[in-house]
């Protein structure tokens, strides 16, 4: 379940919100000045996202290093281009 809180409310609850992220897969929105300002989530959901991260910058550096005359920025395109193709695919009713 993804919660928000105010950042006053996640000081004074810090650690019923670790609690619940830990143990129960809750994530947290804390806001400052009623504006999102960090997430807290749990450590499998972050270091899934520093994988696939990982690997995207692997992907987009290989994709310019086999293209070294192409515009950075075109590049950068295609590649996004290719995940929301593939995205689409993914997320279509079999």
């Amino acid at each position: 379940m993804e919660k928000t809180i105010g950042v006053t409310k996640a000081r004074d609850r810090f650690r019923s919100i670790v609690d619940e992220v830990q143990f129960r897969g809750d994530k947290y929105v804390i806001n400052r000045h009623g504006k999102p300002a960090v997430a807290v989530v749990p450590v499998d959901i972050y270091e899934n996202w520093k994988k696939q991260r990982s690997r995207l910058l692997a992907l987009i550096n290989e994709v310019q290093a086999a293209n070294p005359e192409a515009n950075p920025d075109e590049v950068m395109q295609d590649v996004l281009d290719a995940q929301q193709t593939t995205r689409k695919q993914i997320n279509q009713p079999g």
